[in-house]
């Protein structure tokens, strides 16, 4: 006989669909930023909305976790998994900041766009993988699958923030030019590090309730 997740159970996965679509619709906005170049402090209203939704998200989950007694899975890897997606949309809102707090203009190297559309990717193959976990049993290699592109999107990350570290230092001479777009591709960098946290829980989950 299937096995089936009850009522009260089912409320775990509606919190990490709607992380991972925060996580989708904050990426949009911030490469809607460099495809538009439209205005900063607009697009960080924006992405700090969704911010705050995913942080009321987390502290749902944190809440139900505590005032259920019955969770479809270990406590444990649910806060894990709910902590690794607010991760990812507190850094794409961080990065979305620094711009407005160094008053960064569009940069001159592709390599920053480039590294968001990565970003994009990534989010994309998140909400998959996290769709899926509904019905971990059957769709186990499938979200597996997923996090192994997710870990691929992150190695590419690396060689793109290389490449763009080594042709800003090669560019420009002006210091402070360097430094602040030196912080937002670490930022960058930092966030798809992020997705492959988040694809290591989802990875873990999908192997250990198979």
């Amino acid at each position: 006989m299937a096995f089936k997740f009850k009522p009260q159970e089912m409320k775990f996965f509606g919190y990490f669909e709607e992380q991972a679509a925060a996580i989708c619709e904050a990426t949009q906005i911030l490469k809607g930023y460099f495809v538009e170049r439209s205005d900063k402090n607009a697009n960080l209203e924006r992405i700090n909305k969704v911010e705050d939704r995913g942080d009321q998200i987390l502290a749902e989950v944190m809440d139900q976790i505590n005032h259920s007694f019955i969770t479809p899975f270990d406590r444990e890897d649910i806060m894990e998994l709910s902590h690794s997606l607010n991760q990812v949309l507190d850094h794409i809102q961080g990065t979305m900041e620094k711009m407005v707090i160094y008053k960064c203009e569009q940069p001159q190297e592709r390599f920053i766009p480039a590294l968001v559309n990565v970003l994009e990717e990534a989010s994309q193959e998140i909400q998959k993988a996290v769709l899926l976990l509904r019905d971990v049993k059957n769709n186990h290699q499938a979200i597996i699958n997923a996090c192994e592109k997710i870990r691929g999107h992150e190695h590419e990350g690396d060689n793109l923030y290389r490449a763009g570290i080594a042709r800003l230092f090669e560019q420009t001479d002006d210091a402070v030019y360097m430094l602040k777009w030196k912080e937002i591709y670490e930022h960058l960098e930092t966030t798809l590090d992020n997705c492959e946290d988040v694809a290591n829980d989802l990875k873990g989950i999908a192997i250990k309730y198979v």
